[in-house]
């Protein structure tokens, strides 16, 4: 099985991260298995740790970032809130207070990372996976990576399917710029709203700390979502191997694969996402059923299923829900086809999806 590795395009700190997770493997081999009691109450721990020192991390930096503030009002003779629009009058005060600002959130987001990776870490070798081994620079292990650093996947094609090929290059710099601004934009709305609030209290001196809730609780939010993300990952080649076990169980005919594999492709298109465990998906479908992926027409791929006998909807609509599964978050349009394709079959989707969902981020 070829999946797409793409170490030769990472950038300085994707390769980075790599060698961080590299180091830290103590795995030998990978044993890809299901996930015992002890192992989901290890990745949890992991959770709960990574969370607590991400916020942490957030709120010593803001707190520092406030200090500096009230140190440098008074060091520097500037008394009153010092303002953009009047540079000239406090040029040293911005300049020493950006200076310091930006070398404690460089400090900041190096701690972050050092917490994501190793926390990342943990969870891969506890899921049994082996990330230390000379030839595990492939899609699992960078995509791993840049779940710890938070970095979107590369935008790619994934065995001949192209995710973007129906995607809108503005929603997709639209997403990629709010997701730049929004500590910034929110930090900036919380201090405006806490001046005016503390300004009124009397208690004026604690505005410069008004952005410590702020960083703190964004940095775990963030956190959240990265251990989420890197447990949906971790958690890809066990349900992989699983979907694909149970189609060949299925026992489909070559019409049947050949609409097993379409409708996969079709819901991969629809998540806009090249997605690692999508690339694990794909590598093993294509092996295991002797054919190439490839994107039709829904609405062809869609009467096909619906003309279909029974067993072999069961199982398409099965691996369809597992694909949906295997991003951890499903999109409008991969649920609009995922119910389009339970409707035809008459059927209902009900809480299959969301059943999926929870059996693969608990590695079950």
């Amino acid at each position: 099985m070829d999946t797409e590795a793409d170490v030769e395009r990472l950038n300085v700190v994707e390769r980075a991260g790599l060698a961080f997770l590299r180091r830290g493997c103590q795995r030998k081999d990978s044993e890809i298995r299901r996930w015992r009691d002890a192992d989901r109450a290890r990745i949890r721990g992991l959770q709960v740790w990574a969370v607590a020192w991400c916020a942490l991390a957030g709120a010593a930096s803001a707190a520092l970032i406030g200090a500096a503030d009230l140190w440098l009002r008074n060091v520097l003779g500037t008394g009153a809130e010092p303002s953009l629009f009047s540079p000239a009058r406090d040029a040293a005060y911005w300049a020493w207070y950006g200076g310091i600002a930006l070398l404690l959130s460089l400090l900041e987001l190096l701690a972050m990372y050092w917490v994501l990776l190793r926390s990342v870490g943990g969870i891969a070798g506890v899921a049994g996976l082996s990330i230390s081994r000379n030839d595990a620079e492939d899609v699992l292990v960078t995509g791993l990576s840049r779940a710890a650093l938070d970095i979107p996947n590369p935008r790619r094609a994934l065995h001949g399917i192209d995710p973007y090929v129906r995607a809108s290059r503005l929603k997709m710099l639209a997403y990629t710029a709010l997701y730049r601004i929004k500590v910034g934009a929110t930090s900036f709305i919380v201090r405006i709203l806490a001046r005016r609030v503390l300004a009124r209290s009397g208690l004026r001196v604690l505005l410069p700390f008004a952005a410590v809730p702020v960083f703190a609780g964004w940095n775990g939010l963030i956190a959240w979502w990265v251990i989420r993300e890197a447990r949906v990952r971790a958690a890809g080649p066990l349900a992989v191997r699983d979907a694909v076990a149970a189609i060949e169980q299925a026992q489909l005919d070559d019409d049947g694969t050949r609409l097993a594999l379409d409708a996969v492709a079709e819901l991969v298109v629809a998540a806009e996402d090249a997605h690692p465990n999508y690339d694990l998906l794909l590598a093993h479908l294509c092996e295991t059923l002797g054919i190439e992926a490839r994107i039709l027409d829904w609405t062809a791929v869609r009467t096909r299923l619906g003309h279909a006998e029974g067993p072999t909807q069961r199982a398409v609509l099965a691996l369809m829900t597992t694909t949906v599964a295997l991003r951890g978050r499903s999109c409008r349009r991969q649920r609009r086809v995922l119910e389009d394709a339970h409707g035809v079959c008459d059927l209902h989707l009900g809480d299959a999806l969301r059943t999926a969902q929870r059996r693969v981020i608990e590695g079950r």
